[in-house]
């Protein structure tokens, strides 16, 4: 019975757009909502609020903020030494982030670089870093100290822009390494979700949600997430909640039963 009472209040709710929405997520698992919001043990009317306001950066969104940035930052970009590369490890957010910048400025193509590349880029050159995300800007600190300052030149004059970022995120890169930020949207209080800033829940709700995310986080573990709802269409960060991605993770409802969490939009990376 309760099974077709969701279903009867999913089509109601107009769960057939829902569906759509998430399907621009590469990893989205189809026809998933009602399972994964029976796992989470949230009211239907919580579970229609978050998804109605998650928010899934296609493509277009993306090439749409990447013209914004490059305009904002033309007095950066038109630089005769300026070359730009994608930020983190090989074949992760960097690295689709930069295909879409190639793809969507009129750049010289010479200027795109590879890491690899970047050591044997003149002096003073200025290199922009691209990346989908800074959220506690705690894992960019540790990839500049440890990847990025070994292979650039110190006379190079590195910039890192981000498509989003919270304040503290560009405070933590600003004052703990030598690269100026460039910011897409700036992700305030208001986007996540937990904080008293954030006008979507109420502070039950929020209290409700919270509780269900902590059961997927190991107890003294550092923590990225910020309560963020959004993905972009790759992959979704870990600074949103963790309910959304932590897919296969072994933990213990509130009642004391062991079980594992499915994803409804697995993260990649």
């Amino acid at each position: 019975m309760k099974e077709i009472i969701d279903k009867i209040y999913f089509l109601w709710k107009n769960g057939k757009s829902l569906e759509t929405k998430l399907a621009s997520y590469q990893g989205y698992r189809h026809n998933s909502i009602i399972d994964w919001k029976n796992q989470t043990g949230l009211p239907w009317s919580i579970v229609i609020k978050i998804l109605d306001n998650f928010e899934i950066y296609t493509a277009p969104k993306i090439r749409t903020a990447i013209r914004q940035l490059v305009y904002d930052n033309e007095n950066i970009f038109s630089k005769e030494n300026c070359f730009i590369t994608g930020f983190g490890n090989a074949g992760k957010s960097g690295d689709i982030i930069l295909y879409d910048f190639s793809h969507t400025v009129e750049i010289n193509q010479t200027k795109i670089k590879k890491t690899w590349e970047l050591n044997s880029l003149p002096e003073g050159s200025t290199i922009v870093f691209v990346e989908d995300i800074i959220g506690t800007g705690t894992q960019s600190v540790d990839f500049i100290h440890n990847k990025i300052n070994q292979i650039i030149k110190p006379s190079h004059v590195p910039y890192l822009l981000s498509l989003c970022a919270t304040p503290k995120g560009i405070e933590n890169v600003t004052d703990n390494t030598h690269f100026k930020v460039l910011p897409g949207i700036i992700l305030t209080e208001e986007h996540q979700h937990y904080t008293d800033q954030s006008r979507i829940f109420t502070a039950k709700e929020k209290t409700k949600i919270k509780t269900v995310n902590e059961l997927l986080k190991k107890p003294g573990a550092f923590d990225f997430d910020l309560g963020l709802m959004l993905a972009f269409y790759f992959t979704i960060p870990d600074n949103s909640m963790p309910i959304f991605w932590k897919d296969g993770y072994n933990y213990t409802d509130d009642k004391g039963n062991a079980k594992q969490w499915t994803a409804l939009l697995p993260r990649r990376f």
